[in-house]
């Protein structure tokens, strides 16, 4: 009985990796490569877990927890660099917003 289980986990967890590779390699825009690869990290470990238990050995616990970290690091340094990619675009913007505010209200005025 146990061993049925731990087949359909497996392949509920390999049927995630899968989409969420699908969805890594589609996109269609950042954050949603960011959740994939989240997902894509999370199903991995899943596995590993699963297949500790069905070969009863406790040697993997070392790499399901350095696969958990890789992937919650991973997963911050995305984010933290969509969210200074976003501050910039923001910046760049006012800037070019505030240049134009300057250039109408020098130049509105000279009507000869």
């Amino acid at each position: 009985m146990m061993i049925h289980v731990l087949q359909v986990a497996f392949g509920i967890l390999a049927l995630a990796l899968v989409l969420g590779l699908i969805r890594l390699g589609r996109g269609p825009t950042l954050i949603d490569r960011i959740m994939a690869f989240d997902l894509v990290t999370t199903s991995a470990v899943g596995m590993i877990v699963l297949l500790a238990i069905h070969w009863r050995t406790a040697l993997y616990l070392e790499l399901i927890l350095i696969f958990s970290l890789l992937g919650f690091v991973g997963t911050v340094a995305f984010v933290h660099y969509l969210s200074r990619t976003q501050d910039l675009e923001k910046s760049a913007k006012s800037r070019a917003e505030a240049g134009e505010r300057e250039l109408e209200g020098t130049g509105g005025g000279d009507k000869s």
